[in-house]
């Protein structure tokens, strides 16, 4: 079966990741594309030769070539977009994070669950094979016991103007753009923290949302793992574990083509990168065919907002 793809969202991650990544992805095609600009949507369709655009999602949502969508759009419009597709029998690819809010995520969760619709979250370290080799080497026990970890991450997009630095469409900026993923890389390396500190400021543009934020997560007796991202300087893309034998740094592993490297107690460690984007498109279009679970779920989506609303409302705790 082939899976007839729309995608929501005509911005740079559909552009250059999700687009390219479903025209490759076997068993997938780009059928329809939604933008809020349907000459926008027109250009989009065109550069990527997709034969249906809309400017209304009920209307997409009727289409009988659609089985899915990738939800590609700001933030905020997450929640409804889900809940419309999912209501109308359509499988679900959501960027990340899942919505703005811890409530937004769960009344998405309640109506997905009722569903029975596939529903895959868009975390593509969990794709990124640099990221699974540290993973692999952690688990085999290269480092021993994990003590420390800290990561730093910048994201490109550093218009102030832009969606993310403001409050109608987003919550947050660099976490929004970089760091929830490294959120999910220490949740999907060391499981679930206890508790979670740090600081957000928006030094630079003064924006309502984060322009850079640092979160430490405690597991209490065993661990600390920390991220640092930004949406204000560029350069930063670095991972660093350290444990009772050893350390693993991976550096330049972030983004749709990465190529950068990873050393073990100072020597280099080989691995292949591939298109992240591509691996999570294929992985989300055989969990709709195979009927299983995708490798990012929805508890994944869930769980992560939960600890950046935590860090932004200044509680230890997280809560569900």
């Amino acid at each position: 079966m082939t899976l007839g793809i729309a995608l929501l969202g005509t911005g740079v991650i559909a552009d250059r990741s999700f687009a390219p990544a479903v025209q490759a992805a076997a068993g997938a095609q780009l059928v329809a594309v939604l933008s809020r600009d349907k000459s926008r949507g027109a250009d989009f369709a065109q550069r990527h030769d997709i034969p249906e655009v809309y400017d209304d999602l009920a209307a997409l949502l009727r289409s009988p070539r659609v089985d899915a969508v990738i939800v590609a759009t700001p933030d905020a419009t997450h929640e409804p977009q889900v809940i419309a597709a999912v209501q109308a029998g359509k499988h679900v690819l959501c960027e990340k994070p899942m919505t703005t809010t811890v409530a937004g995520c769960q009344r998405m969760a309640e109506v997905v669950r009722a569903s029975g619709m596939t529903f895959a979250m868009g975390y593509t370290w969990r794709f990124n094979q640099g990221a699974q080799k540290i993973k692999a080497m952690i688990d085999a026990g290269a480092i021993g016991q994990v003590r420390y970890a800290r990561g730093l991450l910048s994201t490109r997009a550093q218009d102030p103007a832009g969606w993310r630095a403001h409050s109608a469409e987003a919550r947050y900026w660099a976490l929004s753009g970089v760091g929830t993923h490294l959120i999910d890389l220490w949740r999907w390396y060391f499981g679930e923290p206890a508790s979670v500190g740090g600081g957000m400021i928006s030094p630079v543009h003064h924006s309502v949302n984060d322009e850079i934020a640092t979160l430490v997560l405690l597991y209490p007796d065993r661990l600390l793992a920390e991220l640092t991202v930004t949406a204000v300087f560029e350069g930063g893309n670095r991972v660093e574990l350290y444990g009772d034998t050893g350390d693993l740094i991976g550096e330049g592993l972030s983004g749709a083509r990465p190529d950068g490297r990873i050393t073990h107690n100072g020597q280099p460690v080989p691995f292949q990168p591939v298109n992240p984007f591509l691996e999570e498109v294929t992985d989300f279009v055989e969990a709709v065919q195979q009927q299983r679970p995708p490798r990012a779920t929805l508890e994944d989506g869930l769980r992560n907002v939960a600890i950046m609303e935590a860090a932004r409302e200044g509680r230890m705790q997280i809560t569900l």
